[in-house]
């Protein structure tokens, strides 16, 4: 007797086939005298729904990728200045000194400065733990010596032949030490320098024909001969006293572990935007427990013909000059023997 909704299918497996029928008493005098039913097909507004449902699977289809863009996005911005600065970081610990550059990002700017300071920090205290360590190691034979020989020297009766030679001894030793405190003033000055104070173009083919003319007379006492091949004019932009440095140094080195009899190479070479300068000599060549070494501070071999070592230092004062002059240098076992130094720095603008 009161209001009534109910779905029915005329086909019993088809739901296309579903009407929905609404239907409602008709009272007379509180009497229900008949029935109002209104029947409609449920295919006729199935299309709506469909559509509907369509749009609304659409619509989370969109929000589900524009949330996973969005997260994306904000991931790569909150993790892409770590990766800048990691990456930085990498970069300064690889270098052996610099300036510091300018990231994307001026939020970054303290904090990249701070990795800056610390790796100076860091880098100051562990320079001066090593060079105090290597410089004791160094002085400590010397010292000995000295000692040693100044306590002989109180006996009244050494004859003045043995009193001489301890006197030779002492002075020699104390050279050995004079010139590694040099050594270790000049190396100290060139690392703590970022970048060269004054440069000028150096004409490189007459300088390395003056640093020959000036090492021919060691070279002959030993029989030696150095040989100058210039193979291309070059000029590049730096300091002429720190590069006659580095090019003596090598060939100084080069003339002490030749054999009597043979020749130093000092050659000049040129490419599009580098010059090379190569000193080639026909000793016995690097060992290989020294090929990694040869850079360190301190680390020498003994010369041939002497079975004396020196200083230690002047391939690493070579390598610092390389860096200031934005070159480097190698140093290798040629082809068919005998050991080759390679000094590479960039040619002069031209213009």
């Amino acid at each position: 007797g009161v209001y009534g909704a109910r779905t029915s299918r005329d086909v019993e497996n088809d739901p296309r086939t579903s009407v929905m029928y609404v239907s409602a008493p008709v009272r007379w005098n509180d009497e229900i005298v008949g029935v109002v039913s209104v029947g409609k097909p449920v295919q006729s507004f199935g299309q709506f729904v469909e559509d509907a449902r369509a749009r609304t699977l659409w619509v989370g289809v969109g929000s589900a990728l524009a949330l996973l863009v969005l997260a994306i996005i904000v991931s790569v911005w909150l993790v892409r200045p770590f990766g800048l600065i990691s990456d930085y970081w990498g970069w300064v610990r690889s270098q052996p000194r610099l300036s510091v550059s300018r990231m994307a990002r001026r939020a970054l700017d303290a904090l990249r400065s701070g990795f800056s300071e610390m790796r100076d920090t860091l880098t100051g205290r562990n320079y001066v733990a090593d060079y105090v360590q290597n410089f004791t190691h160094e002085v400590k034979s010397p010292l000995s010596a000295i000692r040693g020989a100044a306590e002989l020297l109180q006996e009244p009766s050494m004859p003045p032949e043995e009193r001489t030679h301890f006197l030779v001894n002492i002075t020699r030793e104390t050279q050995r030490i004079q010139e590694i405190v040099d050594r270790m003033m000049e190396l100290t000055a060139l690392e703590t320098r970022r970048a060269l104070d004054r440069t000028e173009p150096v004409a490189l083919a007459p300088l390395l024909q003056d640093i020959a003319a000036s090492a021919r007379a060691a070279a002959s006492a030993r029989n030696v001969e150095v040989r100058v091949a210039i193979e291309a004019q070059a000029t590049t932009e730096g300091d002429p006293f720190l590069l006659r440095r580095a090019v003596s140094n090598l060939l100084d080195n080069a003339i002490d572990f030749s054999p009597a009899g043979r020749e130093v190479v000092l050659t000049l070479q040129a490419t599009s935007r580098l010059a090379r300068i190569t000193v080639r000599d026909r000793g016995q060549g690097i060992p290989d427990y020294a090929k990694d070494k040869v850079f360190e501070k301190f680390y020498s071999l003994a010369r041939p013909h002497s079975q004396k070592k020196s200083t230690g230092l002047g391939l690493a004062f070579v390598k610092e000059i390389a860096n200031l002059h934005r070159g480097r240098v190698e140093l290798v076992n040629g082809p068919g023997g005998g050991a080759l130094a390679t000094l590479t720095v960039p040619l002069a603008a031209q213009g």
